[in-house]
């Protein structure tokens, strides 16, 4: 099935996030140190197998993927979400890419202070626009992203959206 996609459809007044909590740092992954700890975290976020050579893949050595942004916590990323251009599928948008939180470190705020700096992260590289894409599963996810003004898009490659996203937002809104 074909993920959702979400667009925020400029750039303009991003919001901020709140502050993070005391010991935790908002910072760029720091190069070869965080490719472990980065596995480990997406593993526990995403419920599904990370290893180094997959960070290394999909996040720190490919090259459409701009800046890798972590919280770190004692030194370590707990939490990460990435700036990646697509061209081919999204021209002038930047693309919010693998936002996730080691589950231990949820519900702190991590992933929209990580989604305020991707978006400052997309203005400041000139595009026009951000999109993501995500499952109907997430609903803190979607949450946090339609905080920060992304829309559901309904129609995808062809594919109708509409009623996934009427589900998916009744949940979201306790309907």
């Amino acid at each position: 099935m074909t993920q959702l996609l979400m667009r925020r459809p400029d750039l303009l007044d991003i919001p901020g996030a709140a502050p993070l909590p005391e010991g935790y740092v908002l910072r760029l992954a720091g190069g070869a140190e965080d490719v472990r700890p980065l596995a480990s975290t997406l593993s526990a976020a995403f419920g599904e197998p990370w290893d180094e050579e997959r960070v290394r893949n999909s996040l720190t050595e490919t090259p459409d993927v701009r800046a890798v942004y972590v919280v770190a916590w004692d030194g370590r990323p707990v939490a990460t979400a990435s700036s990646r251009l697509v061209p081919e599928r999204f021209p002038g948008s930047g693309y919010v890419h693998w936002v996730g939180t080691h589950p231990e470190h949820a519900g702190k705020g991590l992933a929209s202070a990580l989604v305020a700096r991707v978006l400052w992260d997309f203005a400041e590289r000139g595009c026009e626009d951000a999109v993501l894409e995500t499952d109907d599963f997430w609903l803190p996810a979607v949450r946090t992203y339609l905080k920060f003004g992304f829309l559901p898009v309904y129609g995808v490659s062809g594919e109708d959206h509409g009623q996934r996203w009427s589900q998916v937002l009744q949940r979201v809104f306790g309907r």
